[in-house]
């Protein structure tokens, strides 16, 4: 018996030195090299507490978060709000309880990240980075864009916030070459193309040449409602017109930045909604229907042109007409659509994390194009016929034919099999097969958008020749204004005076009417501070440009 006790303990001795050796060797590891081998190395299991602002966020409980815990052996326990917590209320109770996670997924705009910063709550990215994972510097840098750790820094020099959804200049040259800068979203007018090939299809692209077409198409079919958005598209800022008039988000006026109030284009745009209103064209139906009542009206056949976007040619036709189609009409000739790149998801590292070194390096493996797969492509096959099941895959292989800048051996492509579940239900197959934003760390969309462009697809490049050079990018406008300040109150109430005045302006009755509205609009403007806050604009704007110069 001794003898058998003392051999247990030699072997339990020899176990305990050879796991010790092994985590020394890991510790000392390129992470580069295998960076999602820390399960398999020996480091052990580990549970991180992750908070996330967004009520989308999943669990770490599906297919693709179990797949990435037993490459990584990190799993996390994940805490977030039953609806959006923009405002940081979850995050304001943890610091008073003293009791932040080990990692935040939060919004990139949560009111409380300043908070965060300033009051020493965080490590910097800098400091984990150069200490822990050098080599996800080099990966953000050439993979992502250079300005991941440089357009985000702190007064202090430092880097917080690990950005996602953020169009660098490399995202836009990927995007670009790949037909994919133009998103299948932006707001377009969408005709019924029976009634439009009645009229001969027109040139409709200028305000007065799509007047005309819609006047005539509503003469042909009075039973008809000529044009339909919803509340969400019209009610606040008449945001399906904007892109068609070309408006920017703020008016610069020689030296001075002002609010697009002031711009005259915006009036135009005004005007142009007021004419459309006087001939019948529009209705008060476009600031008070849902989204959901509007869309079934549509789907009826009771409307001619809606408030759409491009992927409306794949809808269902009317059910008055099975046999026609949803088409795009050409937009204005003065059609720009503004962007202002903000990024949209922000991964901070709180002080209050059990294992900084452990966390770094994960991240280092989900920044990498083998994590960037993992989270976003799910299960490697090796052809498109590959796939069996939503959850074990395939759901993507390396198409040859297709080259990509990222992956030498093709563009990653969806299997036919996944193709075809995510047809017919995107949602639910995609949260089955755990895969995308509900469980992403960090998202680099120039990799995880290649499964969706195509550079082959004739559709898709026309199209993106079409609007892509219709898409401007706008850092300079990069404002912020902490919505709880005087310069904040001042904002939201000119968002609220500009949606309560935008139907008495659309529905005048007369241009005397219209314009004796918006000089009341803009005097109530003037009262509520809108100088002061334009002052600020101002300011902001020529500190970004001098920033932008030094980059």
């Amino acid at each position: 018996m001794r003898k058998s006790m003392s051999a247990l303990l030699i072997a339990s001795l020899l176990v305990a030195m050879l796991a010790g050796c092994a985590n020394k060797n890991n510790g000392n590891a390129n992470p580069s090299a295998s960076p999602g081998t820390n399960a398999e190395s020996g480091e052990g299991a580990i549970t991180l507490d992750l908070y996330s602002d967004r009520s989308w966020y999943s669990d770490w409980t599906g297919a693709g978060a179990k797949r990435i815990t037993t490459k990584t052996g990190i799993s996390f326990n994940v805490k977030k709000p039953v609806q959006d917590d923009g405002d940081g209320k979850d995050i304001s109770l943890m610091i008073a309880s003293n009791s932040l996670p080990d990692l935040m997924v939060v919004d990139k705009e949560n009111k409380m990240l300043k908070q965060l910063i300033d009051g020493n709550y965080l490590y910097s990215m800098d400091e984990l980075i150069d200490q822990y994972a050098p080599n996800l510097r080099k990966i953000l840098d050439e993979q992502y864009g250079e300005e991941l750790l440089t357009s985000f820094k702190e007064k202090d020099g430092k880097t917080y916030k690990l950005i996602s959804g953020y169009q660098t200049k490399k995202y836009l040259e990927e995007a670009k070459a790949n037909g994919g800068l133009a998103p299948v979203w932006l707001p377009q007018f969408v005709v019924r193309k029976d009634y439009y090939d009645e009229i001969g299809r027109p040139d409709t692209s200028t305000p007065d040449k799509f007047l005309d077409a819609l006047q005539q198409m509503a003469k042909n079919h009075p039973d008809k409602i000529p044009y339909l958005g919803d509340k969400g598209q019209h009610s606040k800022d008449l945001g399906w017109f904007l892109p068609q008039f070309g408006i920017e988000d703020y008016y610069v006026n020689g030296d001075k930045v002002q609010h697009k109030l002031h711009n005259p284009q915006y009036k135009e745009m005004v005007k142009f909604a007021n004419a459309m209103a006087s001939k019948g064209l529009l209705t008060k139906e476009s600031f008070v229907n849902t989204g959901e009542v509007t869309a079934q009206k549509v789907a009826a056949g009771s409307v001619i042109v809606s408030a759409q976007n491009s992927a409306a040619k794949n809808n269902t036709p009317p059910k008055d007409n099975p046999n026609t189609s949803f088409e795009m009409l050409t937009p204005f000739s003065t059609y720009m659509y503004p962007t202002i790149p903000k990024g949209w998801m922000a991964l901070v590292i709180p002080k209050s994390n059990k294992n900084p070194e452990r966390t770094i390096k994960l991240l280092e493996y989900a920044a990498s194009k083998e994590g960037q797969a993992d989270f976003f492509f799910g299960v490697q096959g090796t052809g498109k016929d590959d796939f069996k099941s939503l959850e074990s895959g395939p759901h993507f292989y390396y198409d040859k034919s297709v080259p990509n800048n990222y992956f030498p051996e093709g563009k990653p492509s969806f299997t036919t099999g996944f193709n075809d579940e995510l047809s017919k239900d995107w949602s639910g197959s995609w949260k089955q097969a755990g895969l995308g934003e509900p469980i992403m760390l960090v998202a680099n969309w120039a990799v995880s958008n290649t499964v969706f462009w195509n550079p082959q697809d004739p559709d898709k490049l026309a199209y993106d020749k079409l609007m892509s050079p219709k898409m401007k990018f706008f850092p300079e406008f990069n404002f912020t204004i902490d919505s709880t300040s005087e310069l904040g109150v001042i904002e939201a109430k000119i968002n609220t005076l500009r949606a309560d005045y935008l139907t008495k302006l659309v529905f005048a009755k007369s241009e005397t009417e219209f314009d004796s509205i918006y000089s009341e609009m803009m005097g109530v403007a003037d009262n509520i501070g809108l100088a002061k806050l334009e002052s600020e604009y101002t300011k902001q704007y020529a500190d970004n440009k001098a920033k932008l110069a030094n980059q």
